[in-house]
Order: structure tokens, then sequence, then C-alpha cells
């Protein structure tokens, strides 16, 4: 009895995971929204893809809580760079009820607005998502660059 118990048990966690881990349309469309607000610099749509106490993990820089605090992030970005075009891939998307992760990579082509050469920046990045209403809404998003900060020597594989 027991035997079977276990086997029932880890056959329902197999088939759980399974379907936790099948694509979600909701997480694609808040992933090609980002996407489409960081290549416009529009740091309100932006903010607005977050829920009211989401968390955005830039580097080099402190975790900025709340819409507005993201916005602001992203207004002054704007002022020190432009983005020509971002591309986000994602590799894993887990979905668990009303919560999902995201993860995958970035690409994006900057430009410094003070003059200097295009930085073209990869990198990787984590987002939890949060079922609101009908919807998706970032909660936690962290992301940094595989570039070496600038002056440092490029680190090997």
């Amino acid at each position: 009895m027991r035997v079977a118990a276990a086997v029932a048990c880890a056959v329902a966690l197999a088939v759980s995971g399974v379907a936790a881990r099948q694509a979600d349309p909701g997480v694609a469309k808040v992933r090609e929204a980002y996407q489409k607000a960081i290549s416009a610099q529009d740091a309100a749509g932006l903010a607005k893809l977050y829920t009211a106490d989401g968390v955005e993990m830039p580097p080099n820089a402190p975790a900025q809580k709340g819409r507005a605090a993201i916005e602001a992030f992203h207004k002054g970005l704007a002022k020190e760079w432009m983005v020509h075009g971002m591309t986000i891939t994602s590799t894993e998307t887990t979905v668990a009820g009303d919560h999902a992760i995201d993860i995958g990579t970035y690409k994006q082509n900057l430009m410094p607005m003070k003059g200097g050469p295009m930085v073209d920046e990869v990198g990787k990045y984590i987002v939890v998502l949060k079922k609101e209403g009908a919807g998706w809404a970032i909660s936690r998003a962290i992301y940094n660059s595989d570039n070496p900060p600038p002056g440092a020597a490029t680190p090997k594989k």
C-alpha cells in the first residue's frame, strides 16, 4: 500500500511539473511589451508592466521598489543611454499557479547620450511574474551584463 501511494505521489508530481513548464502566452506577452517599452525608452509604459509593489534589481544600482521608482530609474537611464533595439530571448519559463518564472538572455545596443562608441551589451535575466486579473505583471526582475566592466579584462570561460 505504501509503495502504491509513493508511486501515485511521484506520478502526480511529475505530471504537475510537466504542466507547469508549458508555455503561457501571457508571460510571452509581458516579455514582448517589456522589450518594446525598453526599445522605445518608454519609462512609464515599462513601469506599468510591474505589480504596484514590484521590484527591479538593475546592475550597479540599488533595487527600485514600486512603479514610481522603476519609472524614475528608467527616465534617468534614458538621459544617459539611447537604446537601439533590444532582443529578449526566453530560455525557460515555469508557471506554478498564480506565479511564473521567466529566465533568459538579452542583447541591446546602447549609444551614450554624451558621445562615445556604441556599446553592444549581452546579458541574462530572471523575472518573477504574478497573475493579476486576467494577465501577468512583473513582481521581481533582476538582470546583469555578460560584458566586463569598463577597463576590466575579459573573464575566461
